[in-house]
């Protein structure tokens, strides 16, 4: 997933903080003084306020164990009309919906202590409304921000720790450049607890953290992590940056990184420096939540990640194998979105709409390389990562919503499918561009090979289309047209009709898997799970038979998705239906896999008793296939993904 960071807005800098990461141009010379003059005079007051004085915000955290967050802001005025706005779009290529709003609980704006009365604006619910009166130069605004259940990408709080995104707590004045603003922030936190952040702090006073003034668009990209029971590690590789792993956890036990965790992302940051050639970052925190109550998810940073998993995650065999995949994913993006950034999703503040018909670069090949280092650094074994890759073609085989929408549309909407339901997914397709981007990659990384008979590779492209002689680099936005040049300095091929042919086909059985078969591998399905797949049911209470019958249960036999014109299409089945028998006994996922499984050899369908609603049907499900989950099975000699898989980096070899 993505998060503001501070590649995200093409502005000027500010005179009292200029970030290092952004191209620079200089003044013309003689630029007259009357454009000047008549310039400053139009100018909105705010902006020649800020000029002077930095937007102060003081966000109590205290009160965090009742999901509850208190921000001060004080702001530079000047009198008359002003509008502030609430960051709308708080992560790049998601536009926050209006029920964020909800999360505010209180909002008060006052000068000089005169309550002052603000409106919300009558179209943008996300603009407030002022006006400052003459004596006033400094506004106060004070905000109440829950902390919600079941979202992976706001404020998260338990008894025991909390994630803070600054955005979520601040207002700041219409139309200011986010690099342009700067904020001097301050922090409280619940006594005894400790945090992280990838700014440094300046000092604490009476319990209070005093952070360094910065731009809106550092302070937004820097999210907090603090707990009760909180332990950091450092990951210190000779020719990486530093690297720290923050744990805050419900349990004292599970804030101890295990010892082959460290190992893991040790690889983890020295096989994906081998990968691009440097590093973007001057310092790296791996943030991590650790709560069976913040889910399980991840949002990327420039020079941290912002991760939500369960309590067991780093001792659960499950875990590894389901979200393993996570760490590496969220890493890659200070490269991958945070560095290198599509230019549709550079914008100059929180307001400006975003184009995100690049996900499937920013998202989809960092899908792939997720997957190659997760291999690399062995998170994952060869056949693990077979698993993995396994599982995902076999859901983008089976995406019957192919049949009306391209992947482009699916980058193209994302503002308003991500957070579709899971009901009807191989229907409405979602997004798509994470995981069946990892194929159309994984082909164009066996193109690459081929081409050149092994002497170059898609590593080669990460290398010069990510890498950078600078450390940290200048922020730069992509196009197509580079992304195509690029490659096509690597290999030379028609890539231009390579990705357009893939991104804009349709029809149900236009799945791009033909790098799989390129890599010396072929979908099959066989009669048992592969692990991962077992490992992804087990933590989400799921049954997976969307390849056999045709749907995905909950574990109490609750319908979350149907494959059109399969087997349980046919019987009438859809999401939200309830499974009670299965060849009349009782409902378990055993029972409906068994049934699977004997089906194969017999001519009777399976004969389903489904609750919908008030009413209950009995409907046969026709399909003699028996038990099919997907595996991978060798289809040549060469093995390209054993090559594409294995480690580069020149660390030792540990068992």
């Amino acid at each position: 997933m993505a998060k503001e960071s501070q590649s995200t807005f093409d502005s000027s800098p500010n005179p009292q903080h200029a970030p290092e990461r952004r191209h620079r141009q200089a003044k013309p010379r003689g630029f007259p003084v009357l454009v000047l003059l008549v310039i400053a005079s139009v100018l909105p007051s705010y902006l020649t306020a800020s000029q002077r004085q930095p937007i102060s915000l003081y966000v109590d955290a205290s009160d965090s164990v009742r999901k509850l967050f208190h921000s001060e802001l004080a702001i530079p005025v000047h009198p008359g009309p002003l509008t502030l706005v609430y960051p709308r779009w708080g992560i790049p290529t998601y536009e926050f919906p209006a029920a964020l709003l909800n999360n505010i609980v209180r909002l008060k704006m006052n000068g000089n202590g005169q309550t002052l009365e603000w409106k919300r604006d009558l179209v943008d619910k996300f603009s407030f409304h002022v006006v400052v009166p003459d004596n006033v130069k400094i506004l106060n605004v004070t905000m109440d921000v829950i902390a919600p259940a079941n979202r992976s990408d706001l404020n998260a709080a338990t008894a025991q720790l909390f994630v803070l995104d600054w955005y979520t707590l601040v207002l700041y004045p219409q139309g200011a450049a986010a690099d342009g603003t700067a904020i001097a922030a301050r922090l409280r936190l619940p006594a005894g607890w400790k945090h992280a952040c990838a700014i440094a702090p300046v000092r604490t006073v009476d319990g209070v953290i005093e952070f360094p003034q910065t731009s809106l668009t550092v302070l937004v990209d820097s999210p907090v992590l603090s707990g009760r029971n909180f332990k950091t590690v450092e990951l210190r590789l000779p020719s990486a940056p530093p690297v720290f792993v923050d744990i805050a956890a419900e349990t004292p036990e599970a804030a101890d990184l295990p010892l082959e965790w460290q190992d893991r992302l040790r690889r983890v940051i020295a096989e994906t420096g081998e990968l691009f050639g440097g590093y973007p970052y001057q310092q790296y925190h791996f943030l991590l939540a650790l709560s069976d109550d913040v889910g399980n998810d991840g949002l990327e940073h420039r020079e941290s990640s912002d991760l939500r998993m369960s309590l067991h995650s780093f001792s659960n065999e499950a875990n590894r194998l389901a979200y393993g995949y996570l760490l590496p994913h969220e890493y890659v993006h200070s490269w991958n979105g945070k560095y290198r950034i599509p230019a549709g999703i550079v914008r100059r503040n929180f307001e400006e709409p975003q184009t995100t018909e690049m996900l499937w670069v920013y998202e989809g090949l960092t899908r792939y390389l997720n997957w190659v280092l997760a291999a690399r650094s062995r998170i994952l074994s060869p056949q693990e990562a077979r698993d993995y890759v396994a599982l995902l073609a076999a859901q983008t085989a089976h995406r019957s919503g192919r049949e009306w929408r391209s992947l482009q549309d699916t980058a193209v909407s994302t503002n308003m499918m991500i957070e579709s339901a899971d009901q009807w997914q191989s229907l409405r397709r979602g997004a798509d561009y994470y995981d069946e981007s990892l194929f159309i990659w994984l082909e164009a990384d066996t193109i690459i090979r081929r081409a050149t008979q092994g002497k170059r590779s898609l590593d080669e492209f990460c290398r010069v289309f990510f890498g950078s002689s600078k450390n940290p680099p200048d922020i730069r936005p992509y196009t197509f047209e580079e992304l195509v040049q690029v490659m096509n300095g690597v290999a030379p091929y028609d890539w231009k009709a390579f990705f357009e042919n893939r991104l804009n086909a349709t029809g149900v059985d236009r799945a791009p898997l033909d790098g799989l078969l390129a890599s010396g591998w072929s979908l099959a399905y066989r009669n048992t799970p592969g692990s991962v797949q077992a490992a992804r049911d087990k933590i989400h209470h799921t049954v997976e038979e969307r390849f056999s019958l045709g749907f995905l249960l909950q574990e109490d036999g609750t319908v979350i998705d149907v494959v059109r014109d399969s087997a349980a299409w046919n019987a009438g089945l859809g999401p939200d239906m309830k499974v009670l028998t299965v060849n009349r006994r009782p409902w378990s996922p055993q029972v409906l896999r068994d049934a699977i499984a004997a089906n194969g050899t017999s001519t009777a369908p399976v004969n389903l008793s489904v609750q919908n609603g008030s009413q209950r049907f009995q409907g046969d499900v026709d399909d003699h296939r028996g038990a099919r989950y997907p595996q991978l099975e060798r289809n040549t000699e060469q093995d390209l993904m054993g090559d594409i898989l294995k480690s580069r980096s020149s660390l030792p070899q540990t068992p």
